[in-house]
């Protein structure tokens, strides 16, 4: 074959050649399986705004939860003032720090602190739209976008949907490992007659602690409206060591 032919089919063979990204993203998070322990302080803070009746309410607060998950488990640790803030705040019917604690469960300090097994159970049936060199903060990434189909919803959910879309983008270094992932979620549809929907959007940072992928900023917005209500919050979860 001539050196100029050879150099053609290789250039077509290249992407053939190549792993595609979801595939090196699975194998990067299956080198995280999370099995080292890790503390931590998470600061949450969350903003509420829901309108009844053309009638808007605001709620807003902030907490800060220790936690720590290792082979004794998952822990989550308040510190005596916040829980008397808490209750101090109820009395005045400030609902805003009980608000925050709510958001801060055992569930979503699970998600931050291995956000590999997060990462990999929303991959699920995930089919890849978009694979293309990209920037991460002003360094090299790899951005890949992928499409989603909803999830926990049966035949008789789906029946009143009228449109459906969850994308999900993600900014992996050069061994695939994930530097950042946005997730883009929006619904509408209708239920007797009463148009509904709702648009949820959430971007994530992670680091790498030991053999752990965690999230160490969450920035989430989600909104949603129906049957004469509307409403709105948002969320900011920061992890510090």
């Amino acid at each position: 074959m001539r050196p100029a032919a050879l150099v053609l089919a290789l250039a077509l063979l290249a992407p053939a050649l190549r792993a595609d990204g979801l595939s090196d993203l699975r194998a990067a998070l299956q080198r995280l399986p999370a099995t080292q322990p890790v503390k931590a302080t998470v600061d949450c803070q969350i903003w509420n705004r829901t309108v009844k009746d053309k009638q808007p309410k605001i709620i807003q607060g902030q907490i800060q939860v220790k936690v720590e998950d290792g082979p004794a488990g998952l822990k989550l640790a308040w510190d005596k003032a916040e829980l008397e803030h808490i209750q101090a705040a109820a009395k005045t019917k400030d609902d805003g720090p009980k608000q925050a604690l709510d958001a801060l469960g055992a569930g979503q300090a699970g998600e931050l602190l291995d956000a590999s097994r997060d990462l990999t159970e929303t991959l699920d049936g995930a089919r890849i739209q978009e694979d293309r060199p990209d920037t991460w903060q002003g360094h090299p990434a790899r951005r890949l976008s992928l499409a989603l189909d909803p999830k926990g919803m049966d035949a008789s959910d789906r029946k009143h949907i009228k449109s459906y879309s969850r994308i999900l983008t993600i900014w992996m270094g050069a061994d695939g490992t994930p530097l950042a992932v946005q997730d883009q979620e929006d619904l509408k549809g209708s239920f007797f007659f009463i148009g509904f929907e709702a648009h949820n959007k959430s971007l994530r940072s992670f680091a790498r602690s030991g053999d752990r992928l965690v999230t160490v900023h969450e920035e989430s917005q989600n909104s949603g409206s129906g049957a004469g209500q509307q409403g709105e919050q948002k969320t900011v979860m920061d992890l510090k060591f």
